[in-house]
C-alpha cells in the first residue's frame, strides 16, 4: 500500500528570517597569482610593478634564483581590477609569465 504524503504536506515549511532594508556589505574578494620575471634585478622589477600597478595590488617578491636568472613575484589584487593589473604587468614587463591564481579567503589580512 502506497504511503501518503500528507504529514509532510501538513507541516509548514520555515523560512530564513531576513531584514528586508540591509544590504550585506561586498567586501570586494582578492585573488593572488604568481608572475616569473627573466631577470634577477629585483630593484627594477619592484619599481616596474609599483609604476604599473601599485595603486591596485599588493606586490610581494618570492623567490630569486640566481643559477635560471628569475625573479618570482607574487600579486595580491581584488579580482575585480584582475584585467587591468594583468594588461598593466605585460606592458612594464612583457616578458613576464603569470602563474595560476587563487583566491584568498575572506579573513586574508593585508600585511
Amino acid at each position: 500500500m502506497p504511503q501518503s504524503n500528507l504529514a509532510t504536506e501538513a507541516v509548514p515549511r520555515r523560512r530564513a528570517l531576513r531584514a528586508r532594508d540591509t544590504h550585506p556589505e561586498v567586501t570586494p574578494v582578492w585573488i593572488r597569482f604568481r608572475v616569473a620575471v627573466a631577470s634577477t634585478e629585483v630593484f627594477m622589477i619592484r619599481q616596474a610593478l609599483q609604476r604599473a600597478i601599485g595603486q591596485v595590488a599588493r606586490i610581494y617578491i618570492i623567490k630569486v634564483d640566481h643559477r635560471h636568472d628569475e625573479t618570482t613575484v607574487q600579486v595580491e589584487v581584488a579580482r575585480t581590477n584582475r584585467e587591468q593589473a594583468m594588461d598593466a604587468i605585460m606592458q612594464a614587463l612583457p616578458a613576464a609569465e603569470f602563474g595560476f591564481a587563487t583566491a584568498l579567503g575572506a579573513d586574508h589580512v593585508a600585511h
